[in-house]
């Protein structure tokens, strides 16, 4: 009996032994999973507590691409023509001088309106243009002397011209100097007329040349050229006969419109 009463209380002493070790296994465990969420309730708290710092962020410049327009070229035209007026405000004819034949003088000077229209055809350069012209010009009549005049005639020059512009500044007007050399066809000479006579009169053909200065502006130009018509006139009275250097020279101002030739 008493060695069953001792088996009864060891059994007994390790029943509260197990259940004394489980009570303190699951207050550990207890603490332990205490401490997890205080601890995560901790960092869960600082995170949320955390000042807002800000950040730096590299933000690029936006590139800006600018469109290039390229404007189209405008090339010098190959050429041009031109169309040119001219009004002669000084003139003057060759002199004839009295002869032994002829009881008479012609004056030099010279009156009422003298003039030209010419078509000029132009290849052109940077700085130089070159071509072939014509024109029709009509001269200015004599000043009588001792109620004689006469001996005055009309013209056609063929020519070659050249104009050299003077621009290097890009300025809107554009200098130029002008030249023509030709040969002049020379038509319809007048008598030479006194108060008690008429001597017919025939007029040679000649040299043609002028030169001077112009300015062109966009399409328009206008020049002033010094310029001579050679010219021998024969002065005949029956059988006899003479001729006489009877050359036209004159200072010319013209206005004249180009067309550009593509």
């Amino acid at each position: 009996m008493l060695q069953n009463g001792k088996i009864i209380n060891s059994i007994f002493n390790f029943r509260r032994l197990i259940k004394t070790r489980r009570f303190i296994f699951m207050k550990k465990l207890t603490l332990l999973a205490c401490s997890l969420f205080a601890f995560a309730a901790v960092a869960q708290a600082k995170e949320v507590a955390a000042p807002v710092t800000s950040s730096k962020e590299v933000v690029a410049e936006p590139v800006i691409i600018e469109e290039v327009v390229v404007a189209p070229v405008v090339e010098n035209p190959w050429g041009f023509i031109n169309l040119r007026a001219g009004w002669d405000f000084w003139s003057e004819y060759g002199n004839f001088n009295r002869h032994e034949n002829y009881d008479t003088n012609l004056s030099k000077k010279t009156k009422d309106f003298g003039g030209e229209l010419a078509i000029e055809a132009y290849k052109s350069w940077d700085y130089f243009d070159l071509g072939l012209g014509v024109a029709y010009q009509h001269h200015m009549k004599r000043k009588s002397t001792d109620n004689v005049s006469g001996a005055e005639f009309s013209s056609v020059p063929v020519y070659v011209t050249g104009r050299y512009d003077i621009n290097y500044w890009d300025w809107a007007a554009t200098p130029y100097i002008k030249a023509n050399v030709g040969y002049s066809f020379n038509f319809n000479s007048k008598d030479v007329d006194g108060p008690d006579f008429s001597y017919g009169t025939k007029v040679d053909d000649g040299l043609y040349w002028a030169a001077g200065v112009g300015v062109q502006y966009e399409d328009f130009n206008v020049d002033i050229l010094y310029g001579a018509n050679y010219a021998k006139t024969k002065v005949s009275d029956g059988p006899d006969s003479m001729k006489f250097d009877n050359d036209y020279e004159r200072v010319t101002l013209s206005v004249g419109y180009r067309f550009n030739i593509w």
